[in-house]
């Protein structure tokens, strides 16, 4: 049984998200690379597709089903199965957004690095952007890629809050987000 006020930031992560995929059209979760990633790390530790579905409490078929992407959330179970395998919480979105899964042990020697964006090599942001992706809490992050006449372009969208804000705040904020990625032909 869950307390209300975790029901409560449950529903506010949820429609965060929710609200960031509507606003962000055409960015996606990438699914089956997040089963990939799974899959990978239940291999690396000798794991079995049975053991862990036993682990976890579920039958090995929605495991699988997991592991080829044919899933449309993050449930308890994908949380279950990434905790098993080694996984901080933060690292399914991560995955999902075309970040690194980060290892708890990895949380442990470097504790500044959980609920960030995946960080990229220092030469490619300017400080401020920098020191902007690690300020306030993340709320949620896309990546979409846009065909052009020339190639594709790929935008990194990163929404996070100001510190001290309520929940309700930062939800507030959220709906008032408008984001176009749009291409001139």
């Amino acid at each position: 049984m869950f307390c209300n006020a975790c029901a409560h930031l449950r529903w506010l992560r949820a429609l965060a998200v929710a609200r960031a995929c509507g606003i962000m059209g055409a960015m996606t979760r990438d699914w089956r690379r997040l089963g990939e990633a799974l899959k990978a790390a239940r291999a690396e530790r000798g794991m079995e597709q049975q053991d862990v579905a036993e682990a976890i409490g579920v039958k090995r078929g929605a495991l699988h089903n997991i592991e080829k992407g044919a899933i449309a959330r993050v449930t308890p179970t994908v949380l279950a199965y990434a905790r098993l395998v080694g996984w901080t919480d933060p690292s399914v979105e991560a995955v999902l957004c075309g970040g690194d899964p980060v290892l708890r042990e990895d949380e442990e020697a470097n504790p500044a690095r959980t609920e960030t964006a995946p960080e990229a090599p220092a030469s490619d942001l300017s400080v401020l952007v920098q020191q902007s992706l690690r300020e306030g809490p993340l709320l949620d992050a896309r990546v979409a890629e846009v065909r052009t006449p020339s190639g594709k372009v790929r935008a990194t969208i990163v929404i996070r809050g100001e510190d001290g804000a309520t929940d309700e705040e930062l939800l507030a904020a959220l709906r008032s987000l408008r984001i176009d990625v749009t291409t001139e032909e």
